[in-house]
């Protein structure tokens, strides 16, 4: 609920989305059907990829992927159809700040958890195990492939997509090292 919340707030800013949803948007323009819909399928797409990279299969992820495509566009209902998008630039600005504040913080709390996680973090999670690198660089890299894609469909790609591409992972990794802490510290606790 978290990220999908924070991604709607992003898209709401109009400063361009990440490159996940832009593809899910520019296909969801393109094709037809609901952006939470492409979402769910490029989540089963994502998931595929991660097992053969990871070359083991869990099936966790695709019920994140539904529940993400679900409050994706549950988050969409309420946030299109009862708040005007802001169109004052400080408003934009900030709306964006908090969209890209608030999404990380989400992935960074289902990740902990290990429950499960979503397809993209689950691919970014494969990236860092079988490359030995950090979450921060394996997100990176997938967001570039995901904003080239998304590009190429017609998703909404502008400075936000840039600044989601530089600061997400750098954001998820300082979520993720606090929320391991406090973790930690509650488990001790137990």
């Amino acid at each position: 609920m978290i990220l999908t919340f924070g991604a709607r707030i992003i898209l709401l800013s109009s400063l361009g989305v990440g490159g996940l949803d832009a593809i899910a948007i520019g296909l969801s323009a393109w094709v037809g059907s609901s952006i939470g819909v492409w979402i769910i399928l490029l989540g089963i797409t994502l998931v595929v990829i991660a097992a053969f990279i990871r070359r083991r299969f869990t099936i966790a992820p695709l019920g994140t992927s539904l529940l993400v495509g679900w409050f994706y566009d549950l988050w969409g209902d309420i946030l299109f159809n009862h708040i005007v998008a802001p169109t004052e630039t400080a408003y934009i600005g900030y709306t964006f700040l908090l969209g890209i504040l608030v999404a990380p913080l989400g992935a960074a709390l289902y990740i902990s958890s290990e429950i499960s996680m979503g397809p993209v973090d689950y691919l970014m999670i494969a990236v860092k195990e079988r490359f030995h690198k950090s979450m921060q660089v394996g997100r990176t890299f997938i967001e570039v492939i995901f904003v080239a894609v998304g590009y190429f469909v017609g998703g909404p790609i502008g400075i936000g997509t840039i600044c989601i591409m530089l600061f997400w992972g750098p954001i998820l990794q300082v979520y993720y090292t606090v929320v391991q802490k406090l973790l930690g510290k509650y488990m001790r606790k137990k």
